[in-house]
């Protein structure tokens, strides 16, 4: 699986196409979002391909591992005012 970088390669649709004939393509836009492209009438040869792809498979545990390391801001605000109310009661007693 070939992954291309479209903030550093500026490629037009007709020669990322023709790149896709030879494999399934990563794009990733320049704002960071990431695209699969795949020849649509190999979907199912793609689909048994691409599981037993030790580099797809890497891929993939590679983005779960980023997505975890994310945190939603309201979680960490909680957090802050958890530990905050949590000093404030020690530093009553």
């Amino acid at each position: 699986m070939n992954i291309i970088d479209l903030s550093h390669q500026q490629l037009d649709i007709l020669s990322v196409l023709k790149l896709a004939h030879a494999g399934p393509l990563v794009l990733i836009a320049p704002d960071g979002r990431e695209y699969v492209l795949a020849e649509a009438d190999d979907f199912e040869r793609e689909v048994e391909l691409l599981r037993s792809s030790t580099a797809f498979q890497q891929f993939l545990d590679e983005r779960l591992a980023a997505r975890h390391r994310r945190r939603p801001l309201t979680s960490l605000l909680q957090e802050v005012e958890t530990e905050i109310a949590r000093e404030q009661a020690t530093n009553q007693e």
